[in-house]
């Protein structure tokens, strides 16, 4: 699969590799204007795949970021895993309360 947004994290404490990738924005077979795309997060191989949908190119790259967002944050949370994000918090790496705009600015 070719992926617009493609990662791979490290942790600290655990041997564990975690990555996340968006597939291609497409337009949606449903009835009406939406796009879509598959959001992949893989830990050691193990993959899940979640349509990310949205009524435009931007709102699916935001619920990518969203759910990607979630994910981490659950895992480390639940597992007590530590990501090695070259010093940045999971906030700073993956903003879950700012706008896209808000981002850009930065």
């Amino acid at each position: 699969m070719k992926f617009l947004i493609h990662e791979t994290l490290r942790t600290l404490n655990t041997d564990d590799v975690f990555e996340f990738g968006l597939g291609e924005i497409s337009k949606s077979r449903e009835p009406g204007d939406l796009y879509e795309a598959d959001a992949v997060f893989r830990r050691n191989n193990k993959e899940r795949t979640h349509k990310v949908p949205g009524l435009t190119q931007f709102d699916v790259v935001r619920g990518f970021m969203t759910y990607i967002g979630i994910n981490l944050r659950a895992l480390a949370k639940n597992d007590l895993i530590e990501f090695d994000l070259n010093g940045l918090t999971l906030d700073q790496y993956i903003p879950l309360s700012k706008t896209i705009r808000d981002i850009f600015d930065e």
